[in-house]
């Protein structure tokens, strides 16, 4: 038996009192916290947990008994982990800096929490005054509507790409692709495709009938509805 060993043997720690302790401590701990006061909450959280660390790094980790090594390692460890607590809190904990100002952060509070009422201010508004003020006025701009869903400027967007202004399948990018593109202008196309065939390409992806996986999904974009009036676009290329 080493010496090391004969050491740790001899020094063997009694477990059972050390978890006696650790549990006192953790009930010490959680009882402080409802003083209410700061100073003794801070203690609690903070001093018991490094008595309890402690406890468990010397005796349950054997660091009472290891080279000294092991000791430093750990120190140097720690004494890492708090300057990077030092270097990154500031901007996570604080909305602003010496030289710095997070705005992102204020407006964002500022949408979430309303301001305090201010002395001399009188009381604050009610629910419905709030209502009444956060409610567009009668003069305010109305948005304007949406565009109409239109097939032929979509197919033009984001399928000429590949199949071309005019569905011929001559796109810019067609000539990375093989399979090429399908041709809507040629009737041999035609001859084996339903609406719904089309339909679940479009939305779905060309893998999903049995076609090249080099035609993405649309169905994030496009509904239902939009799908079939595309296809309906398409029926129009036949034989341009």
């Amino acid at each position: 038996m080493s010496e090391q060993d004969r050491d740790t043997h001899q020094h063997h720690p009694d477990y059972t009192k050390i978890y006696v302790a650790l549990v006192i401590l953790l009930i010490i701990s959680v009882v402080g916290t409802f003083s209410g006061i700061l100073w003794i909450t801070f203690i609690m959280a903070f001093g018991v947990a490094v008595v309890k660390a402690t406890l468990v790094a010397e005796n349950f980790m054997h660091l009472k008994w290891e080279k000294v090594v092991a000791k430093w390692v750990l120190g140097i460890s720690l004494v890492l982990m708090l300057l990077f607590f030092a270097g990154v809190s500031p901007d996570i904990m604080k909305d602003r800096g010496l030289q710095w100002v997070n705005n992102a952060d204020l407006a964002a509070t500022a949408r979430g929490i309303p301001d305090e009422e201010e002395p001399g201010k009188g009381a604050p508004a009610s629910a419905a005054e709030s209502a009444k003020a956060a409610a567009p006025t009668q003069t305010a701009a109305a948005a304007p509507a949406a565009a109409p869903f239109n097939p032929e400027t979509t197919f033009k967007t984001v399928c000429a790409a590949c199949h071309g202004p005019e569905g011929e399948g001559n796109g810019p990018g067609a000539a990375a692709l093989n399979p090429k593109p399908a041709n809507f202008t040629d009737p041999a196309f035609w001859t084996d495709k339903t609406d719904s065939i089309l339909e679940k390409a479009i939305r779905q992806g060309g893998a999903s009938v049995g076609k090249s996986s080099a035609m993405p999904a649309w169905g994030s974009i496009l509904t239902e509805a939009q799908a079939k009036q595309m296809v309906a676009y398409l029926h129009t290329l036949k034989g341009k």
